[in-house]
This record gives C-alpha cells, sequence and structure tokens, in this order.
C-alpha cells in the first residue's frame, strides 16, 4: 500500500501567522497588567486625601470666611506679568486694609503644582509679589489674609486669562 501526499502544508506551526497572532493577544495583556500595576505602587493619589474627614468638617469654617469677607465687601483684582515675572493685586474694601495676604493657586490634580505667594504691600491697596513660574491650567485661586479672617475664592484659566477679579458679593 502506498501512501498519496497531496497538495497541503506541511510547514511547522512556529512559522505560521495565525498562532502569533493568538499568543500576542494575551501577552500583550499581561505586559498591560504589569505596566498598570507599576504605575498604581510608584504614584500617589494626590487628589485623596489622607485627613478628609477633618477637611469637610472644616467646610463650615470656610463658609464663615467667605461670609465675612461678604460682609466687609473684599474685592481682589489680580493681573499677571508673565514678562516682569510679577503678580499684581489691587485689594478694595469696606473697612480693613490688611498689611498681608496670602494668594494660592492651587492645580485641580496634582498637588505638587501647588503655589502661595505671600504679598507685600506697596501703597494703598497695592501688593506685589514674584512668580517663578506658573503652568497653563484651571486653577483653584484663593487669597486671604495675614490672620485668615476672611477668604475669597475663585478659578481661573491660565494663561488665557491674564486679570483675575474676585468679589466677595458675587462668591
Amino acid at each position: 500500500m502506498t501512501i498519496q501526499h497531496t497538495d497541503l502544508d506541511f510547514t511547522p506551526w512556529y512559522k505560521q501567522g495565525w498562532p502569533w497572532a493568538l499568543i500576542t493577544i494575551p501577552l500583550l495583556t499581561v505586559i498591560a497588567c504589569g505596566i498598570t500595576i507599576y504605575i498604581a505602587f510608584n504614584t500617589d493619589d494626590s487628589l485623596v486625601k489622607d485627613n478628609y474627614y477633618k477637611e469637610g468638617l472644616a467646610i463650615n469654617q470656610s463658609i464663615e470666611r467667605i461670609e465675612f469677607a461678604q460682609t466687609i465687601s473684599v474685592i481682589a483684582k489680580i493681573e499677571i506679568d508673565k514678562q516682569a515675572k510679577l503678580i499684581h493685586l489691587n485689594f478694595q474694601s469696606s473697612q480693613i486694609l490688611p498689611t498681608r495676604l496670602v494668594l494660592k493657586f492651587s492645580h485641580p490634580t496634582l498637588e505638587s503644582k501647588d503655589q502661595s505667594f505671600e504679598l507685600e504691600s506697596l501703597s494703598g491697596g497695592d501688593f506685589v509679589a514674584e512668580l517663578n513660574h506658573l503652568e497653563e491650567a484651571y486653577w483653584h485661586v484663593s487669597l486671604e489674609d495675614g490672620s485668615k479672617s476672611w477668604v475669597l475664592k475663585s478659578r481661573w484659566l491660565y494663561p488665557d486669562k491674564p486679570l483675575i477679579l474676585i468679589d466677595a458679593n458675587t462668591i
């Protein structure tokens, strides 16, 4: 009896394309899983605060400080001069003129990019501070006096708007 060979392709499996396509999908999944695990263990969750309960309780104090700013009619006009690298703030109030102001820019997602500036009084209601570098972002802005008796809060898209006007009566 003789065996006849037909025209079947007898190439080994490793020289064909379809087994490699089937092997590639699970292999890429394992690699992606490894990368995800590496990222999860080596980065901080900056959006999650460790003391979120205390910060939740502090919201009432913040509301009281905003209401106090409204009673004394605080208005702040903040201008950013990129070329001179300066922050210029014009402060208006019906009752008080603080000697020290603190301006904070909080990044919406990355706490490491937050910046705080202590503004120096020039004359009248004018204050100034040096600005090193501010990245493009939708910043959360807060302005408070040195004794932390009042606070103004706003949001600001930088660098599209070089001017921030915060009026306590419109918060």
